[in-house]
């Protein structure tokens, strides 16, 4: 029963090392040739917006948009990637624990 608090102690200290871990990682996503460009960081918060000065005209409005949305889309999944791969490595050091 100690080792199995044990574990869980140390599990828990691996959650938040990868918690801080994601907190500083930033990824960047690119959209229409690199006119538009997101920075978001592990916590799918978005940190920046680019966007090039041609794409801004009223004109642009509606494909403007679907630029942003698509490259924040693109930012995310590979944020949920990279979150995926951490949770199956901590996952992996502790599968004993788990059974």
């Amino acid at each position: 029963m100690f080792e199995q608090f044990k574990n869980l102690l140390k599990l828990q200290k691996e959650a938040k090392k990868i918690q801080s871990e994601l907190r500083n990682l930033i990824i960047e996503a690119e959209g229409e040739g690199g006119k538009v460009k997101i920075e978001m960081n592990g916590e799918q918060k978005i940190l920046k917006i680019d966007i090039d000065e041609s794409l801004l005209s009223p004109s642009n409005k509606q494909r403007l948009e679907k630029i942003i949305l698509n490259t924040i889309a693109e930012a995310s999944k590979a944020v949920q990637k990279i979150i995926a791969q951490k949770g199956k490595s901590m996952l992996g050091d502790f599968s004993n624990f788990l059974k």
